[in-house]
């Protein structure tokens, strides 16, 4: 969805994508819904205000033993969003103000609402994906899911490269 800059008024238009095709969902094992509301009204004549809100959920595997997991997603958004030319500033250390944060400079008079939505599933998402904090995860000898089978490996878990070290503390 893509919002022309000069359409937005100072009036308080409101927006409800309920769809998730702005979401890129390429990856097998990944599966993605979600629902955003979006209100947008002219700052000034540069100056776009848009307020929105990003739920749903997502069907994912588990990092650690590929079992499916949901989870719930749940953002809240402002930006500034401006046709003003972005000022470059030289110095590398400079505290920027809550208004630098949020603030979008457009190179172009219209808004990608869904690249603003993708951003924010991005953001919301965690880093790691686990099915429980307790998750065991899959053993690297027999490939069993450790969580729901007993692993079938041998017992004796020591490093071969230590096997000479352990012989010399035996004898």
């Amino acid at each position: 969805m893509r919002l022309l800059f000069e359409e937005i008024t100072g009036k308080v238009a409101r927006y409800t994508i309920r769809d998730s095709q702005w979401f890129p969902s390429d990856k097998e094992g990944f599966l993605f819904t979600a629902t955003a509301d979006i209100n947008v009204s002219r700052r000034d004549s540069q100056t776009v205000f848009l307020k929105g809100e990003l739920t749903g959920r997502r069907e994912v595997l588990c990092d650690r033993c590929g079992e499916p997991v949901k989870e719930k997603l749940h953002s809240q958004f402002v930006y500034l969003v401006t046709t003003r030319p972005e000022q470059a500033i030289e110095q590398r250390d400079v505290e920027c103000c809550d208004e630098d944060a949020i603030t979008l400079y457009l190179k172009e008079p219209e808004i990608d609402v869904d690249e603003i939505l993708r951003e924010q599933a991005y953001l919301s998402f965690p880093m790691r994906t686990l099915c429980s904090e307790e998750c065991k995860g899959i053993c690297a000898g027999c490939g069993v899911v450790l969580n729901s089978e007993a692993c079938c490996c041998s017992l004796d878990k020591s490093n071969p490269a230590f096997a000479v070290l352990k012989k010399l503390i035996d004898s």
